[in-house]
């Protein structure tokens, strides 16, 4: 989305950017497979590249880094409509189990009726939380929830662009229920846009986004609609993840800034980190 196009569609109210992507590709959605697990292309309000193949590379960074197993327990932050779902639904056996949950009710019914309908060891959970870029119809924010998920009760949790699309007080509270549900030893999964000296550097020159608005630990691309994109400071990121018990296995660089990647070439940065074990003494 180029600057323009992105300025004019966050200028729209929040429930308006949905209905124009609906109308703007309402003549190819009237020809889609209506049993695909692919929803319409009018409703998919998630990220851009192609839906499946997408889905299936981060799928494949997923087995790579967090120690799944068709038995494991899933827990999808940000679960959207399905993207990162779909390859799952051929992995998992039924003793598996994958939790799924958004603020965007759209993509949580699509998930339930097209997904869990098909695969019912499969759950998605609509929690209406206010953000700028994808909800307006509540007051309650991310930084006062509680995941609906008992302590210790996964062994893979992931979050992409996720966030990108948070402030700092939400990214706090998320990190600390991260820490409660996952089980110990076990590996999250999350995609930020880091800023360093080194991004910091390349942004202004040659990356596709540039953070302009400095707040302290974060950084925003856009103060209109300040959750669209939100950058933030490495050693703030470090030290959250480090105070929650959560020890950093790879941090693994994005393109976004126009730093060249040698990992695994994803426009965002990837930090996997692992629940400690308390040592109680």
């Amino acid at each position: 989305m180029n600057s323009l196009v992105r300025k004019l569609y966050y200028a729209l109210p929040v429930n308006l950017r949905y209905t124009a992507r609906r109308m703007v590709y309402l003549p190819i959605d009237l020809f889609r497979d209506k049993k695909s697990l692919v929803p319409p292309k009018g409703k998919i309000f998630i990220g851009r590249g192609d839906f499946l193949a997408t889905g299936e590379t981060f799928f494949k960074h997923f087995k790579n880094y967090g120690n799944l197993t068709p038995q494991s327990s899933i827990l999808d932050i940000g679960s959207g409509i399905g993207r990162m779902a779909i390859p799952f639904t051929n992995f998992l056996d039924k003793n598996g189990t994958y939790e799924g949950f958004d603020i965007v009710k759209q993509g949580v019914e699509w998930c339930n009726k097209n997904i869990s309908n098909r695969y019912p060891n499969f759950n998605f959970t609509w929690i209406p939380l206010k953000n700028e870029l994808y909800n307006a119809s509540t007051n309650d924010h991310a930084s006062k929830i509680t995941f609906p998920y008992p302590n210790n009760y996964f062994n893979f949790v992931f979050l992409t662009s996720v966030f990108t699309h948070m402030l700092s007080e939400d990214v706090e509270n998320y990190i600390k229920e991260i820490n409660r549900v996952l089980k110990t030893d076990s590996v999250c999964f999350a995609t930020f846009f880091i800023l360093d000296n080194e991004s910091q550097e390349a942004m202004s020159s040659k990356g596709t986004k540039n953070f302009k608005f400095n707040f302290g630990n974060y950084s925003l691309m856009d103060k209109t609609v300040k959750e669209a994109n939100v950058a933030y400071k490495k050693e703030y990121i470090f030290e959250l993840l480090k105070a929650n018990n959560l020890d950093i296995s790879h941090f693994i660089r994005g393109n976004w800034s126009g730093i060249y990647s040698e990992g695994l070439d994803e426009h965002q940065d990837i930090i996997i980190f692992k629940k400690n074990e308390i040592n109680i003494t």
